[in-house]
């Protein structure tokens, strides 16, 4: 999976049950600053992207919520075997 499709993944979870658009969520936005994730969030959006992906993001906290990019980065890697 390519870092373009998971922030597609990512973008698209993340506005479930939220009031904003997709398209309006970059690999620069902040899930915590922007868009004010907290723990509970974090774990919602990881068993998300499990039941989507089949994958497992290693995250241990809301503090490694950094980006969408950064979390798509792991996510097409974990999806690659590990690779960067």
């Amino acid at each position: 999976m390519t870092e373009e499709k998971a922030v597609e993944i990512l973008s698209s979870l993340i506005c479930r049950g939220r009031p904003i658009s997709p398209v309006s969520i970059s690999p620069d936005t902040n899930l915590v600053d922007d868009l004010g994730f907290d723990s509970l969030d974090a774990a919602e959006l990881l068993a998300a992207v499990h039941k989507e992906t089949g994958q497992q993001l290693d995250v241990s906290s809301v503090k490694d919520f950094h980006t969408v990019g950064s979390l798509a980065k792991k996510l097409s890697g974990s999806v690659a075997g590990g690779q960067k």
